[in-house]
């Protein structure tokens, strides 16, 4: 693997992780329906804190399997 797609590859690995588990469980957390209860919005934005979490490691690993990263 070159420097450079190795370069890209860790670049795309943290934004995906970025985008996913700081963004976007920010975003489900503004949304109307979601802000009405305080444990309704701590239960929405855990849970899609914690599959983007988990589904980034899992595609990590994948990765890793197949020769990606």
């Amino acid at each position: 693997m070159t420097w450079i797609g190795a370069s890209l590859r860790g670049f795309a690995v943290v934004l995906y992780f970025v985008i996913t588990t700081v963004w976007l469980p920010d975003f489900v957390a503004r949304l109307g329906f979601v802000e009405d209860s305080d444990l309704v919005t701590d239960l929405a934005v855990s849970a899609v804190w914690g599959v983007a979490l988990f589904g980034g490691m899992w595609m990590l690993r994948i990765g890793q399997r197949k020769g990606f990263i």
